[in-house]
């Protein structure tokens, strides 16, 4: 988890480096824009390894992990101008991102399974609807980032880029879920 953290963190100092002008490389969107994702991003993440460390449950790594490739990702698309050169960036980062936040709500709830009597199928769609939450969050701050800091859309397509977004992010969660059934029933 140290490395994850390190991973993130060091990302938000690369971009904070560049949103004050000490580093010069370019991108296609805004500094702030990645530095209010990495940093909300590693808040919440923090919060809730916290939260169930105090508890004495440990949650496993790999979510974090997970959140720390796919904030590099979405950065190095930024950074490399791989979002306007590449036709499926932007979907391979949405379906990274949907992946690392179902990683996440599974980890925690597969933790309360037996404790709260929830059957994988009722734990898995409280799952996804964590990954569309999160989904619906990132296009908000999209959305918002365009509007106030550049003003104009440049980010958003029209709606159905949107919708195509937030089902990549399902996709990828979609895809966790399927491992974790497929897994938990070679194991009973």
């Amino acid at each position: 988890m140290a490395f994850a953290r390190i991973l993130i963190s060091t990302l938000i100092i690369f971009e904070s480096l560049n949103l004050f002008g000490i580093l010069k490389f370019t991108l296609d969107f805004s500094w702030l824009g990645l530095i209010v994702t990495s940093g909300v991003t590693l808040v919440i993440a923090e919060a809730i390894y916290y939260f169930f460390r105090k508890k004495g449950i440990g949650l496993p790594i790999l979510p974090y992990f997970l959140i720390a490739l796919g904030l590099w990702f979405d950065a190095i698309g930024d950074i490399g101008h791989f979002y306007g050169r590449i036709a499926w960036y932007d979907q391979a980062a949405h379906v990274l991102g949907g992946v690392a936040v179902m990683s996440m709500a599974i980890g925690i709830l597969s933790r309360y399974q037996d404790k709260i009597k929830i059957s994988i199928l009722t734990m898995l769609f409280i799952a996804i609807a964590f990954t569309a939450l999160f989904g619906d969050l990132y296009e908000l701050e999209e959305y918002l980032e365009d509007s106030l800091y550049h003003g104009r859309q440049v980010r958003l397509g029209d709606g159905p880029d949107t919708a195509n977004d937030i089902m990549l992010n399902l996709t990828g969660g979609l895809a966790v879920g399927i491992i974790y059934i497929l897994s938990s029933r070679k194991k009973s």
